[in-house]
């Protein structure tokens, strides 16, 4: 189907939304991802004009659909993706999936999320928060510099507002940042999760970012003896 760009948002240092217009209503679960294909690349990319993103948007914000990426100048695509004007139209196909919450789990859920494996949490939480679900949810968040940290505002904002979603941030890099940063610190890992996960075993955890992350992420919770039937994960290729 066609879909139109409406917005472009800068979401932190490095991320960008774009806010699409599909020609029909989509109907989508919140986490699931839509194939995105650009009618003509400006640079060359090995990978081609399609890519696949998880919508960051979520079901209940309408008809309008939400892509959030990294923008990397190595990405052909990302780069033309970036410069597309507004009114442009592009093909979109999906929805597709099950990296998905199901509502009648009520957890408590711990979401582990690693720079921008942020998009289906955001959808999820964003969901949840809406529709007043009856969900615990635990965000855990890692960036390397506090100004790298997507949807901080928004968060921030939904863990004051909504009792259900308590909020961790961390920076693995916080000599490098410009602005004072007085949270935690260090990638997520065995300690960290001990240290901010009550009754550790009762949990249900998510895990979305990058490769390395997810794999490292699945080793510490068999460490931790989180069964498997008590981890989901989501690898971000190519991100």
């Amino acid at each position: 189907m066609k879909l139109k760009l409406i917005e472009k948002r800068e979401e932190a240092k490095g991320t960008k939304s774009f806010f699409w217009e599909p020609e029909k209503p989509v109907n989508y679960l919140a986490g699931q991802y839509f194939y995105f294909t650009l009618p003509l690349l400006k640079y060359s990319d090995p990978r081609g004009a399609t890519r696949h993103f998880t919508l960051s948007s979520s079901p209940t914000e309408g008809n309008i659909l939400r892509l959030t990426t990294r923008i990397r100048e190595q990405s052909g695509f990302k780069k033309t993706l970036d410069e597309l004007e507004i009114g442009a139209l592009i093909e979109g196909e999906g929805p597709n999936g099950e990296f998905i919450l199901d509502e009648n789990e009520k957890g408590p859920h711990v979401f582990l999320a690693g720079v921008i494996g942020i998009t289906p949490f955001r959808s999820m939480v964003k969901y949840a928060a809406d529709k007043n679900l009856d969900i615990q949810i635990h965000l855990i968040y890692s960036n390397s510099i506090p100004e790298e940290i997507a949807f901080r505002a928004e968060f921030e904002a939904l863990a004051k507002s909504w009792p259900n979603l308590k909020l961790d941030m961390t920076v693995t890099k916080p000599e490098e940042t410009k602005e004072p940063w007085n949270g935690l610190t260090g990638r997520i890992d065995e300690n960290l999760i001990q240290k901010l996960v009550p009754d550790i075993n009762n949990n249900i955890f998510w895990v979305c970012g990058p490769p390395a992350m997810v794999e490292a992420m699945e080793l510490t919770l068999g460490k931790l003896n989180i069964s498997s039937g008590k981890v989901r994960s989501e690898k971000f290729t190519g991100y």
